[in-house]
């Protein structure tokens, strides 16, 4: 295996349009089907000193109001409603949804929403077929052979058995040592590392493939102004080389082959 097996970035049959990130509204309540990402430019200044201000396409804002009206029942004190009225989007947010707000498009024909809802950097929507596609990754041990060259590496040093996936390992002058991933073992990586942090989201960042590019979402960096999510491209042999402050890999200890007399 040599190629990567992702099924499609997509929310409501949408995709990212260059320079945009997934985002997703503060849920209520973590309930699937019902949470969904949505594609939008964010805003280099976070609202509140935490949520990221996004910018719609007119589609995206389309569909987005549809999901708003999906999971309004759901708790109506916390979720605003939004319809369109000729080219303003109009957003009630409030008790029982009285405050009534209109959003017209901006110079690029995009709809702001900065200031209503609670948005943050997130991932491509977590379906119950992508989520089945991760565990199905995870489950396929050739992902997790050496071939020769390579070595075991982990982001997890306390769950090694688990998290542990082969890499060979680049080294530059004056630098630390590099995890350099064949393409399968990168989707494996980021397939362990988005189901841990529905797990622990204090501790795992989520990680995505954007076509080619893999996609880093830090879980505490994100909240920081001017922060975007770090994008990782193949080099020239389509092998992916994960290395940076924010997620360093340690080589688990192997335990020395019992000797017998």
């Amino acid at each position: 295996m040599n190629t990567l097996t992702t099924t499609a970035d997509s929310s409501g049959d949408i995709d990212l349009a260059a320079g945009e990130h997934w985002i997703e509204h503060v849920p209520a309540a973590r309930t699937r089907p019902h949470q969904a990402s949505f594609p939008a430019l964010i805003e280099p200044r976070r609202h509140h000193g935490l949520w990221v201000q996004p910018r719609l396409r007119r589609e995206v804002a389309q569909a987005l109001c549809e999901w708003l009206n999906l999971v309004y029942p759901t708790d109506p004190d916390w979720y605003p409603l939004a319809r369109f009225e000729n080219d303003l989007l109009v957003v009630f947010t409030g008790e029982a949804a009285h405050q009534r707000h209109e959003i017209p498009p901006d110079e690029g024909g995009r709809y702001p929403l900065g200031h209503l809802g609670r948005w943050f950097l997130s991932t491509p929507t977590r379906t119950a077929a992508r989520i089945a596609h991760e565990l199905a990754v995870l489950g396929d041990l050739t992902r997790r052979e050496p071939r020769p060259g390579e070595t075991l590496v982990t982001c997890d040093p306390a769950n090694a058995a688990a998290s542990a996936f082969p890499a060979r390992i680049g080294t530059r002058p004056g630098q630390p040592l590099t995890p350099v991933f064949r393409p399968e073992i990168a989707e494996a990586v980021a397939a362990f590392c988005t189901t841990h942090h529905d797990l622990v989201p204090d501790d795992y960042p989520q990680v995505y493939l954007d076509g080619r590019t893999l996609v880093h979402v830090h879980q505490h960096l994100r909240v920081q102004d001017k922060y975007l999510p770090w994008r990782i491209d193949p080099d020239p042999d389509g092998n992916y080389a994960i290395d940076g402050d924010e997620w360093t890999f340690h080589t688990p200890v192997q335990k020395a082959p019992c000797m017998s007399s």
